[in-house]
């Protein structure tokens, strides 16, 4: 059987099977944003992971390699706060060619430590090993966050309200213009002025993860389930979906998208949704909260951090599967399918 026969969720299943051992200290495991443990009878270590590949997750012909570190600091800090924790720790691993300038890796490690500064965490080790050709980079992140403080994907109830904050889309269109850009010949000029899409170009290039936001959610005590956009608003709730045993509904006219976004979309000819449904790294906010706590919450996170939240579904019962609502009404099923790698 070939990896692409089974895809990266059915090997990690396979894989869960075959190295998961229950232990009463891990509260959250292999399925979330990190795992957590058990440090004291209050608090809970958190650790999460991520690898970014050269050709896979970044080109260096679009991003500088300040952009790789900040990009690869910030996927980590977002897995730590989608959990309502706060990042402590990072190990960071490189993989890099011996062809390779040490001013290219420093400036790497500086975009990763002004990240590691933004956040408040501190970089305390690592590994360095050669390549053949191509770079890769990989963070493991320690938090931590009280118990009564943890959010999992887990937990989202049936009547539930589904909210996401600030706008979808966004990195992708970035993406998909850079791309554009990096591949006209020289003295070609783009169809659309950089300054029409700048903020989605910064979103990509530099992105931000909302710890702020996710403390405030995971402290109030409401939210019942919670995860990143870091692959496509569909995939995300497909996973809150599949850990808590339950279905959703999302209403597509209430999906947060950007004029930028939406004017990348036109000019690029692809549906608009796609990009928020499909399309990775805005790592904004999804969570699930009771009915009559939404309004309140949406309120506080906007008063007190500028962050809008949407309200764009409900969480319906497992049997009513995962659906999207057009602005007619009509009804059809989600493809819960995001980024995958194979």
């Amino acid at each position: 059987m070939k990896l692409g026969q089974i895809g990266e969720f059915g090997l990690i299943d396979r894989l869960k099977e075959r190295v998961f051992r229950p232990d009463k200290k891990v509260v959250t495991g292999i399925g979330d944003d990190a795992a957590a443990f058990r440090v004291s009878s209050r608090e809970l270590l958190l650790v999460t992971t991520d690898v970014l590949v050269e050709r896979v997750h970044f080109d260096r012909r679009i991003h500088s390699f300040w952009q790789i570190g900040w990009r690869a600091m910030v996927a980590n800090v977002s897995d730590i706060a989608a959990m309502g924790g706060l990042p402590r720790y990072a190990l960071v691993s490189i993989c890099l060619p011996e062809t390779m300038s040490v001013e290219a890796v420093e400036q790497l490690y500086e975009g990763m430590q002004i990240a590691a500064d933004e956040y408040h965490l501190q970089i305390i080790g690592g590994d360095t090993v050669s390549s053949l050709r191509d770079m890769a980079v990989s963070i493991v992140l320690c938090g931590q966050v009280e118990e009564k403080s943890l959010v999992t994907r887990g937990g989202a109830q049936a009547g539930d309200l589904i909210c996401v904050t600030g706008e979808l889309g966004g990195s992708q269109a970035g993406l998909a213009m850079l791309q554009l850009m990096s591949s006209k010949r020289k003295g070609d000029v783009l169809p659309l002025p950089v300054e029409k899409w700048s903020a989605v170009r910064d979103r990509h290039l530099q992105p931000r993860a909302r710890l702020r936001e996710a403390r405030l959610l995971a402290k109030g005590g409401v939210v019942n389930a919670m995860i990143d956009v870091s692959d496509g608003l569909a995939g995300e709730v497909g996973h809150i979906a599949e850990e808590s045993s339950v279905g959703a509904e999302i209403k597509e006219a209430q999906i947060p998208i950007g004029s930028e976004t939406r004017r990348i979309a036109r000019h690029l000819g692809v549906p608009v949704l796609d990009l928020a449904l499909c399309g990775g790294e805005d790592f904004e906010l999804v969570f699930t909260i009771p009915a009559a706590d939404a309004h309140r919450t949406a309120e506080q996170i906007i008063g007190e951090t500028g962050t809008a939240v949407s309200i764009i579904g409900k969480v319906l019962p497992a049997e009513d599967g995962v659906v999207l609502v057009s602005p007619r009404g009509k009804r059809r099923p989600m493809l819960t399918e995001g980024y995958r790698h194979f």
